[in-house]
């Protein structure tokens, strides 16, 4: 089965009408997951998916037989900045990515701005924590603002000196945004939600993992209950 872009919702994880989530396309569903495992013992079938197959993909998690899961796709298109995309293409196993080239267009002038500014976590050298009210936020926002577009302006003025575009990025910030094309099977996807959507990870990033899972579970919902609801064991 496969979901063309037109019928597919898209989600926007930062609120601000940029950054966005869109699921491009979808190959395979649960019963899937289930014939590839029972291929094994030739026992794949056309028949509806049942109660006993579900009883198998529970299975199937729980004990990390996870091949069975790789014979499907999901396709997203993300607009993220570009410090959410550095995180999201660390996961390169059973994923596929192809992104805008600022070599072969200009960058658009899309910046994302924190609605609230967070402080370092005193305990955890790649964390933050919520501002206790002690952070100048505005006087952060200002800063935050001169910052971008000063560095905007200055890859303007080096493409208007001549300055090839392969160059002229390098002043860019992380803050900009990009988009690209994200294809996941249900293995490698799992695998990025633990991660990405976990209290340890950047909170911008966490609300792109909730949006993609959002878009993916409808397609396979079984898959999804039982994950979660093995996550959710003590």
């Amino acid at each position: 089965m496969t979901t063309p872009a037109a019928l597919s919702p898209t989600l926007y994880p930062l609120g601000d009408g940029i950054g966005s989530v869109a699921l491009v396309q979808h190959v395979g569903d649960d019963k899937m997951i289930v014939n590839a495992a029972r291929v094994s013992f030739g026992g794949d079938s056309d028949a509806p998916l049942n109660d006993r197959d579900e009883k198998l993909i529970r299975y199937l998690l729980r004990h990390h037989h996870g091949s069975p899961f790789e014979h499907n796709l999901i396709t997203f298109k993300i607009v993220c900045p570009i410090f959410v995309d550095r995180q999201a293409v660390r996961h390169r196993v059973g994923v596929s990515k192809n992104e805008v080239s600022a070599r072969y267009v200009e960058v658009q002038e899309r910046n994302f701005t924190p609605p609230s500014f967070r402080k370092q976590a005193p305990s955890n050298r790649q964390a933050s924590v919520e501002d206790d009210g002690t952070l100048n936020q505005a006087a952060a926002a200002a800063v935050w603002a001169e910052a971008w577009r000063q560095a905007f302006r200055a890859y303007h003025d080096l493409l208007r000196l001549g300055v090839t575009r392969e160059q002229a990025r390098g002043v860019l910030p992380l803050s900009l945004y990009t988009e690209s094309y994200y294809t996941f099977n249900v293995r490698s996807l799992l695998h990025f939600l633990s991660l990405r959507d976990h209290e340890g990870a950047q909170y911008e990033t966490r609300l792109y993992a909730r949006a993609m899972a959002e878009l993916a579970e409808p397609l396979f919902p079984v898959t999804f209950r039982e994950w979660r609801a093995l996550h959710s064991e003590p």
